[in-house]
């Protein structure tokens, strides 16, 4: 298993099939106050569903095209946290991340943020990390200014929600901001 420690009581791990069914209780949980930005709680039908993209986003690991972790908080996972569309050659990638309700305000998300900036900086030697969010999203839209992401502008109508087609704000950070920070 691998692991990396973001403080006493949380740490990020490789998400495995094993954490299936745990993923799915946290959504299942979840689902009506997640369903607004993340439409895609209602695929989520059973822990097999969840099996089935973890096991994709393992071989996209094996590859260097992507990687999914689970956020835990006292041992139980919290939410989970992705880096996609990994482009080796480009030198990008966009994170992706959520959050159980009741895991929300203790700060694991920007902790976890930052670890998967390192690993895209440094491990991956990337140069740019996109964030997408919905501007009515008032806490997802938090992090990446917290984190000192620039915000680049609004993409009109190209998410999607339950209630159709949504504008999404783009973050950026290169690595040589990220350089500079230290």
């Amino acid at each position: 298993m691998f692991t990396h420690k973001l403080d006493d009581n949380s740490e990020l791990l490789l998400m495995e099939p094993r954490h299936a069914e745990e993923l799915y209780e946290l959504v299942d949980a979840n689902r009506e106050h997640m369903r607004q930005w993340l439409p895609w709680v209602d695929s989520e039908k059973s822990p097999e569903d969840g099996r089935v993209f973890i096991q994709s986003m393992l071989r996209q690991f094996a590859y260097t095209e992507g990687l999914l972790a689970a956020i835990t908080y006292k041992g139980k996972i919290a939410g989970s946290i992705g880096l996609h569309d990994i482009n080796q050659h480009v030198g990008t990638a966009q994170i992706g991340y959520w959050l159980g309700k009741e895991y929300e305000g203790k700060g694991l998300m920007t902790k976890a943020c930052l670890a998967v900036m390192q690993y895209a900086f440094e491990s991956l030697n990337l140069n740019r990390i996109m964030i997408r969010v919905e501007p009515e999203n008032t806490r997802s839209r938090a992090i990446p200014r917290r984190l000192g992401f620039h915000y680049e502008g609004t993409m009109r109508k190209v998410g999607h929600s339950i209630n159709g087609s949504v504008d999404l704000e783009i973050y950026s950070m290169l690595r040589d901001e990220w350089d500079a920070r230290k």
